[in-house]
């Protein structure tokens, strides 16, 4: 869909579909509940709802653990809108949705069990007419997709939901149940194209989010497997945040071959959302410019590399004077008694004998042995965890990550901290410093080059407005391609700062780029109220940047929360949208006793807290929330007024 001009500073609220909460929904958000938060977003002014992806999870909570990358998530159909349900389902959605409301938080693997057995029967019930139904069949045959998906799925249920790598019965599958996984696909697309119709009768686009990656589990991964890595696992490098860096623990893609036929998956993938929303969110856009690849072996993400990347050569180190066994000193580091003992102090002995080798040839010296050189098996150690903290230490102290080729190698993320470096006469430690400076320079014209062919290819696929999420560490290749290309960029808030800058100061709103979306915060991260409890979190620095002076609040309340707003919407951005979460705290009554009780997730944990976030109230109420809603048209308002130069 087209999003239209835009000729005035704009204004939406992002929040996941299974957060919202009718009269009519059943245990989660549901397709059709956008109809009425459409209304109130129109009552507030707002100019957009974006959302979380909705892509098909089987009972995966997260909504960025896709199953595939174009069948919606059944889990948002509402079942009493199937023609015929009323009549095969009686009561019961009622029933249930009465033992779902009693969880503070979605139930989503009991909600996801119980819709899917509702769905089967009204399916069960109609099974004849549905196969009669013409233009059920013609829509089978428009979408190309959904065959391989169904039998997937079909597939999956067979073999008690296993991956398909452990699958034991790849018999024959009925037709009756690839037919039904087709027609709730059917019926859910039907739904979700009803609400965005109403959208647009009122005025209110809609933003989707497309994952970067897809879950290894997926009918995409089991299809068309010549389009991905499945050696290796995306993630993100070491940052202020995470010591050791992110493993997502998804496949990365061999875009050489999806290059070979025109990039014709990631065509199909875009032309599918177009279906629904006027703009969407590239999810991690850094990774079309280079994605951090993890071996599979490795737990956390300390040991990726980038790719593409321009590495280091065993012969560029041996003709700088580096002699052939440092480098391999320096790949895999021996240790002598001394360092080992400081390690593991009185069990040094027992540790020595069980996990590290002789070197051969240097008496005193010891490897960790071969068959404990991962992450995972560390990891899997029956030790002390200060046993388990050193081995990884002992296997992290490195200059240099090993590839399938001997004379390939990946920098270290940590090189310039490791201790081996510094075991290193001072005349090659330099030697090393200057290869390392040399090739970091080589990196940024590959990047470049790589996300301008990706990003031009899903940029110009479609109509739809095209918005990037572009955290971490940013090539300097990135924002002028993203502005090329006409790509909004993001910013939150409490990240957009001069991090090279002594104290970091915020940088000023009206400093953000014209093509840029700015928030508040975002899924991943707390919410207004949750930053201020963080204990690293500098709420004198903060405070300035509001531009108040006098003392700073210890806790804050919706009048603080107003002030935070306001700022936010001076910003230069085209875009402003804020989470739902954030809107409501401008009001006292939906301000929790524990802010962390309004977080949607946290990266790196797992749990139910994750991916499980219900809004305080049902819709129907929020729409009768006047004073709250005219405070935030008033808000909304004054930021539309503000003249576009």
């Amino acid at each position: 869909m087209h999003y239209g001009k835009i000729s005035s500073y704009q204004t939406g609220v992002v929040v996941p579909l299974f957060s919202l909460r009718s009269k009519e929904s059943i245990g989660i958000g549901e397709f059709l509940d956008l109809i009425p938060f459409a209304q109130w977003v129109k009552n507030c002014g707002l100019d957009l709802i974006q959302l979380l992806p909705v892509n098909d999870t089987g009972e995966e909570s997260s909504p960025y653990s896709a199953r595939t990358a174009f069948a919606l998530n059944p889990v948002y159909i509402r079942l009493q809108e199937i023609n015929g349900a009323a009549e095969i389902l009686g009561d019961e959605p009622k029933k249930h949705n009465e033992e779902f409301a009693k969880h503070p938080r979605i139930p989503y693997v009991e909600v996801v069990r119980y819709k899917r057995k509702a769905l089967r029967k009204i399916f069960n019930h109609q099974k004849a007419e549905i196969l009669r139904d013409e233009q059920f069949n013609k829509w089978i045959k428009q979408n190309e997709w959904l065959r391989p998906y169904a039998h997937f799925c079909s597939l999956k249920v067979m073999n008690d939901e296993a991956s398909w790598k452990e699958w034991k019965k790849q018999d024959k599958v009925k037709t009756s149940d690839n037919l039904f996984q087709e027609w709730m696909q059917w019926i859910a697309e039907e739904q979700f194209l009803k609400a965005v119709a109403e959208l647009n009768n009122l005025g209110v686009r809609l933003k989707g989010d497309i994952p970067i990656l897809i879950n290894e589990d997926s009918a995409d991964a089991w299809h068309y497997p010549q389009f991905f890595s499945l050696d290796n696992r995306a993630g993100a490098p070491p940052d202020m945040f995470c010591y050791s860096g992110q493993n997502w623990a998804f496949p990365t893609y061999r875009w050489d071959n999806l290059e070979k036929e025109n990039f014709s998956w990631w065509r199909a993938r875009i032309k599918q959302a177009e279906k629904f929303y006027h703009a969407y969110r590239i999810d991690h856009v850094l990774g079309f410019f280079r994605i951090w690849v993890v071996p599979e072996q490795e737990y956390t993400g300390i040991l990726g590399h980038f790719m593409p990347a321009v590495p280091i050569y065993m012969n560029e180190l041996c003709n700088a004077g580096i002699p052939r066994e440092t480098v391999r000193y320096l790949t895999s580091p021996n240790f002598g008694e001394e360092q080992l003992g400081n390690w593991f102090g009185n069990v040094t002995e027992r540790v020595k004998h069980t996990y590290f080798e002789p070197l051969q040839g240097s008496p005193g010296r010891y490897l960790l042995r071969k068959e404990y050189q991962s992450e995972r098996a560390i990891m899997a150690l029956e030790e002390e965890q200060f046993i388990k903290d050193e081995l990884l230490n002992a296997y992290w102290n490195r200059i240099f990550v090993p590839s399938s080729n001997d004379d390939v190698l990946w920098p270290y993320w940590y090189w310039y901290n490791a201790p081996v470096l510094y075991t290193l006469p001072e005349h090659e430690v330099n030697v090393i410093k200057e290869i390392m400076k040399n090739n970091e320079a080589k990196q940024e014209g590959l990047w470049g080059e790589n996300g301008r062919k990706l990003l031009s290819v899903l940029s110009k696929e479609a109509d739809m407005l095209v918005c990037a999420e572009d955290l971490g560490a940013v090539p300097n290749c990135v924002p002028g391609i993203l502005e090329d290309l006409g790509i909004l960029a993001l910013r939150v808030e409490r990240w957009t700062r001069e991090w090279k800058q002594e104290g970091s100061p915020y940088i000023q709103l009206n400093k953000y780029p014209r093509l840029s979306v700015c928030t508040t915060s975002n899924h991943d991260s707390s919410t207004i109220l949750g930053l201020w409890n963080e204990h690293d979190f500098d709420k004198d620095l903060y405070w300035k940047h509001l531009g108040q002076s006098g003392r700073v609040p210890a806790v804050l309340a919706a009048e603080h929360v107003k002030l935070m707003i306001e700022n936010m919407f001076t910003a230069n951005s085209l875009l402003a949208i804020l989470p739902l979460q954030d809107f409501m705290a401008l009001s006292q009554k939906f301000i929790p006793a524990n802010p962390e009780e309004d977080r949607v997730n946290v990266p790196g944990t797992i749990g139910a807290q994750n991916w499980s976030w219900r809004m305080p109230c049902l819709l129907e109420d929020l729409l009768a929330e006047g004073e709250l809603n005219d405070l935030i048209a008033k808000l909304v308002g004054i930021r539309k007024q503000r003249k576009l130069e």
